[in-house]
Parts: C-alpha cells; structure tokens; sequence
C-alpha cells in the first residue's frame, strides 16, 4: 500500500468531491461544522456547505489534507490556523489562549473513506498535518480527540495522537464524548 498526503487545493477539488461522496463526508457537512457558525452550516445544507468548502479552497485558504492510497483519494484531514475555525474560536468549554494567534493550528477533523477503514491511515495523516502546519509557520498544532471509540470519529482517537508525539493539554469535560485537547510544540 502506497500512501500520499497533497494539500487540497483547487486541481485537487475532484478528489476532495469523490473522497466525500454524495454526502460531503458525514451528514452534508463538507468540513463546515466547525468553520462556520453551526445554525449556518444546519441552515446551508449539503450543497450551500459543498459550495462554502469550494469558495476556500478556490481562495487558496488552508483547508487541510488528502491522504492517497495507491493514487486514490482515502483520507481527510482538516487542518488551518486556529482563527479559521468559527465553532473553536468561540467554544464556551474550549480553553483558548491567544486567541489571534495565527501560529497555533488545529487539526479540526478526519475522514476515513469506507473502505479505507481499520488500516492505520490515520496516524501517516496526523504527521503529514503537522509537518504541513510546520511549514506553513505554525509554532503550535492542537486537536480534539475523543478519549475513546466509539465516539465521534471525525476528531479522531487520542492514543493515534498521543502516538504522533501531541500532549494532553485540556478536556472538554461537558459533553458526553469527552473530548481531550491536544498540542504538539513544532
């Protein structure tokens, strides 16, 4: 098995469409439930969420990752600063420092196209995210793990993080998944 990540940009937008299908990845999302106010995203729907992702991504606006297998579009990984995550920005049970601080990056989803699944894709995605935040000048990467499956696998798992050399930093004990933040110093 041959594994590539690429930034999503726009000559990659077909193999962002055909990697989330139909459904724009999980509930017509398309990567827009944390990016954008959520009564946007619920009251966009599939297409207008589709057409947000596009309008970034033809912008040039870091949106994140796709991870190839043997030259098919498997994996997605959402990662920008920080300030480009709506949802994050403004949490109410996310500790947030320095909260203009471009250099801090967040690794704000991943994807598994089924199929794809249970095949360890999604450590090689985290590397590939950090070393892209690195060379883009971040100083500081931070996720939101769940502690455990079964919970929302969009964030994905905090022993994959925890492998990819990311710290405990805080927990997001108000909700039900738990969700653990995660940094790694670049």
């Amino acid at each position: 098995m041959e594994f590539v990540a690429r930034v999503v940009d726009q000559e990659r937008w077909g193999d962002l469409l055909e990697l989330f299908g139909p459904s724009g990845g999980t509930r017509g999302c398309w990567c827009m439930a944390r990016r954008l106010p959520s009564a946007q995203v619920a009251a966009n729907g599939n297409a207008e969420n589709r057409a947000a992702l596009q309008s970034f991504v033809e912008a040039g606006s870091p949106v994140g990752l796709i991870g190839y297998v043997d030259a098919r579009p498997a994996v997605w990984c959402a990662v920008a600063p920080r300030t480009a995550y709506y949802a994050i920005m403004h949490s109410r049970t996310l500790p947030i420092d320095d909260p203009g601080d471009e250099t801090i990056w967040a690794i704000n989803c991943l994807f598994v196209k089924r199929g794809y699944r249970g095949r360890g894709l999604t450590a090689p995605m985290i590397d590939a995210a950090v070393e892209y935040a690195r060379t883009s000048g971040a100083r500081i990467v931070e996720a939101y793990p769940v502690k455990a499956m079964p919970g929302d696998p969009g964030r994905g798992v905090l022993s994959t993080f925890l492998g990819a050399g990311f710290t405990p930093y805080a927990e997001n004990r108000t909700t039900a998944r738990r969700n653990v933040v995660v940094r790694r110093t670049l």
